[in-house]
């Protein structure tokens, strides 16, 4: 992959500063290509796109992180001290995503964003109708959210944060599920989940620019954008680490089943340290479900 080629798995590791630019460039192309080509796909396809390009670089690194597993064990709670290097590139990746979607969402023409990202529009009108019946405005027979990780029958949430957390904590497990699986099936297919939250952010970020820039003008909009873009942190922060932690330890264990790990005593030692990666995961998913839920809670007071 000329990828690997530019921007190698030590690099990567070491200054992980440099997948922000090469994730806002891979993305922006794959935005163009994929609208070029497949126009009427291009808001999925654009992620498949970042995803071809990317796997094979974050397959390198979960070998790295492997061999680190199997070789110098340490306490599994000790994680992060471990594995910071990926969680920060992680990081950068979905950063710049969020970037590159925002920008290119605020700066292309009606008729092109209407086509370009048109999923994601879709899955923020779900999400925005889901709130909506919840919050008790008015109740459905049944609805599901975007990924369809629970429905609802007459349901309604209100000013209850324990409501709102059940529902919340109940969507974050089923991602950090698909998440683990896609990793350990993939190696590194998490990329394309990731990848699409952050588009769905992104957009969410775009649609705020647009808005308000109309009223506020444009370096006013920015302000705005950005301000309710930090209103995401507090929850979004836990709940994004959370899914970079369940990413790599799927991606870890995926990578000594192929090498044929369980065949070795080497495999236990990995498997024990996964599990506790994946109750970190919980642990962090929880913390950011419970401070959504009390935001959310507290404005429909």
């Amino acid at each position: 992959m000329v990828l690997e080629s530019v921007l190698s798995t030590r690099e990567a590791l070491q200054h992980p500063f440099f997948m922000l630019a090469a994730s806002v460039l891979i993305c922006s192309v794959s935005l163009w290509v994929a609208y070029m080509m497949f126009p009427k796909s291009s808001s999925i396809l654009a992620i498949a796109f970042v995803t071809i390009a990317l796997v094979p670089l974050f397959h390198s690194m979960f070998k790295s992180e492997e061999e680190k597993e199997a070789e110098r064990p340490g306490f599994a709670a000790l994680f992060l001290t471990r594995h910071f290097s990926i969680v920060k590139v992680y990081a950068f990746f979905f950063i710049g995503m969020i970037l590159a979607y925002a920008f290119w969402y605020s700066v292309v023409t009606p008729d092109v964003r209407e086509v370009m990202f048109a999923e994601q529009e879709f899955t923020l009108g779900q999400i925005s109708g889901l709130r909506t019946n919840l919050s008790g405005a008015f109740s459905i027979s049944s609805g599901e959210n975007p990924v369809g990780a629970f429905s609802v029958s007459a349901k309604t949430c209100g000013s209850n944060p324990f409501c709102w957390f059940e529902i919340i904590f109940a969507n974050n497990i089923f991602i950090l599920a698909l998440m683990l699986f896609t990793s350990l099936a993939y190696g590194a297919g998490a990329v394309f989940l990731l990848g699409w939250n952050a588009s769905v952010l992104g957009v969410l970020i775009g649609k705020d620019v647009v808005q308000y820039a109309a009223s506020h003008g444009g370096v006013a909009a920015l302000g705005i954008a950005a301000n309710r873009a930090l209103g995401l942190v507090p929850h979004g922060m836990f709940e994004a680490l959370g899914y970079f932690v369940g990413a790599i330890a799927g991606g870890i264990i995926g990578v000594a089943i192929s090498k044929k790990k369980h065949l070795k005593g080497e495999m236990g030692l990995i498997v024990k340290d996964v599990i506790v990666m994946v109750l970190y995961a919980l642990g962090l998913l929880a913390i950011g479900g419970l401070i959504e839920a009390y935001v959310i809670a507290a404005a429909m007071a």
